[in-house]
């Protein structure tokens, strides 16, 4: 019984206070560096999309490639010479 009230009183009593929230600013009281954060998310968020309409460029672009059959082998296919 006494093991229990001493870590009741350990949890109730001032050592509370040790464990208390820390409130942690996410977003920084300057005007400079919240421009600077959301400047870097944008160019992030159009390089993602660039990234992705390149990707399906390219993906278009093997489609038509293989829909063309250029991978085959013919006697027609003309030569630079």
């Amino acid at each position: 019984m006494n093991k229990f009230l001493l870590i009741l009183g350990f949890l109730l009593g001032p050592g509370q206070t040790v464990l208390a929230e820390e409130r942690i600013a996410l977003i920084p009281p300057s005007a400079y560096d919240r421009a600077a954060i959301y400047l870097n998310l944008a160019l992030f968020w159009v390089a993602l999309i660039v990234l992705i309409v390149l990707i399906r460029l390219k993906l278009r672009e093997i489609e038509r490639v293989q829909a063309m059959d250029a991978g085959r082998d013919d006697e027609n296919i003309p030569m630079l010479d």
